[in-house]
């Protein structure tokens, strides 16, 4: 092997091994607890249920008007390596506007989505009392039929999380509380309205709680411009 190689392999060998140096999913002793979103190995599954309650303001033949759209469903992911993570959903969603002349209607919807760790570690030098931080990444795309509308949804986030574990004797307190914040995007193709733009780009602040056995609950909003969506999460890994 030439010396230029060597020395290629030697600093790839240092920028792996170096704590100062390396960026993982994975903190610097391998351990992963067991509340973490994405799992250690490539065979776990996890599901559970999540709900929303949205205000979208849209715009037809010149002026604006806001649709308010509910929505829960079931969700059944499955992790393709230990930082991305895959999942479908179903379930229903509730669709109202007054004004313009679409009136409630309950129909099925369904999807799916991503979720991915770009960071997970336990070292933050400027917070040396934060049990550890995490980067995540998603994003979700849901269609559905309401009110002779086609309404699909399309939705992204990127959050920073801060986690602290808890010792609490109660058998169901919760391992470890964490609360995240971030930016989000959404967009929403309605037939024969137009998304206000202004409201494509948002900021997502939210709570997480982690338990036992793998479950987590969490909750939280989205703030934009003028819309807003409060939503929350209940799942379990297997």
């Amino acid at each position: 092997m030439s010396k230029p190689a060597l020395l290629a392999c030697a600093a790839a060998l240092l920028a792996a091994t170096s704590p100062a140096l390396a960026i993982s999913t994975v903190p610097a002793d391998g351990h992963i607890p067991n509340y973490a979103l994405v799992a250690a190995d490539l065979s776990d599954f996890h599901g559970g249920i999540q709900g929303s309650a949205a205000k979208r303001n849209v715009e037809r033949d010149g002026w604006e008007t806001e649709m308010k759209a509910n929505r829960i469903d079931g969700y059944l992911g499955y992790d393709l390596t230990r930082w991305l993570s895959i999942y479908a959903l179903g379930g229903i969603i509730e669709v109202k506007n007054d004004r313009a002349g679409v009136e409630k209607d309950t129909v099925f919807a369904f999807g799916g989505g991503f979720w991915a760790g770009l960071i997970d570690d336990d070292q933050l030098d400027f917070l040396p009392t934060i049990g550890r931080y995490r980067l995540q990444a998603g994003g979700e795309v849901v269609h559905a039929d309401p009110a002779d509308l086609s309404w699909t949804e399309f939705n992204a986030f990127l959050t920073f999380e801060i986690l602290n574990d808890l010792f609490l004797a109660e058998e169901y307190a919760p391992d470890a509380i964490g609360i995240f914040f971030g930016p989000v995007f959404h967009g929403l193709d309605v037939d024969d309205f137009e998304k206000v733009e202004d409201n494509d780009w948002g900021f997502t602040v939210g709570m997480k709680l982690h338990f036992a056995d793998g479950v987590y609950i969490n909750g939280g909003a989205d703030l934009f411009n003028d819309d807003q969506n409060l939503y929350f999460n209940l799942g379990v890994r297997f």
